[in-house]
C-alpha cells in the first residue's frame, strides 16, 4: 500500500481542528440571534446611517439596484451574510465598498452593524457588540432564527 493516502489522512486529521474553528482559529460561540448588540447601538447607527450609507443603500436600506448597491434590510441581505461572522460584516462596513482601509472608526462601524441587524429583525440584548474583531469573530451570522 502506498504511503501517499496515509500522509493525506494524517494531514487532514491535523488540519481538522483549525478548519472546524475557521475565522483565524477562533471558534464561533454564538449567533446573531442571541442579543449580541444593544438597542442604544442600533439607535446610534440609525443616526449615522443617512449620511454614511443612505445615499448608496437607500433611505430605508432598500438598496439602489440600478447602481449595484444591495439592500441592507431584506431576505437577500440575510442570505448573503449567512455563515459569515460579525467580524466579516463589521470589517466590510468599516472599510466601505471601495476597500478604504482608513474608513470609518470601529465604534461607528459597530453602530451601523447593530442598526442593520435591527432593521432585519435581529433582536437586541444587554451586552454591546464589541469593537474587538476577535470577539466579533465568535458571533456567527445565521440567516434563520433558531427554533
Amino acid at each position: 500500500m502506498s504511503r501517499f493516502p496515509l500522509i493525506l489522512l494524517a494531514l487532514a486529521a491535523a488540519a481538522a481542528p483549525a478548519l472546524a474553528q475557521g475565522n483565524g482559529g477562533s471558534a464561533t460561540t454564538t449567533t446573531i440571534w442571541a442579543g449580541i448588540y444593544t438597542q442604544q447601538q442600533a439607535v446610534d447607527g440609525a443616526k449615522i446611517y443617512p449620511s454614511a450609507c443612505g445615499e448608496c443603500h437607500g433611505k430605508a436600506l432598500e438598496g439602489v439596484p440600478d447602481e449595484g448597491n444591495p439592500a441592507l434590510a431584506s431576505p437577500g441581505f440575510m442570505v448573503e451574510w449567512d455563515g459569515q461572522t460579525m467580524a466579516d460584516l463589521v470589517r466590510h462596513i468599516h472599510i466601505g465598498p471601495s476597500d478604504n482601509s482608513g474608513g470609518m472608526d470601529p465604534d461607528t462601524a459597530v453602530a451601523l452593524a447593530a442598526f442593520i441587524l435591527n432593521q432585519n429583525g435581529v433582536p437586541s440584548g444587554n451586552t454591546p457588540l464589541s469593537t474587538d474583531a476577535k470577539e466579533e469573530a465568535k458571533i456567527l451570522f445565521k440567516e434563520q432564527k433558531p427554533k
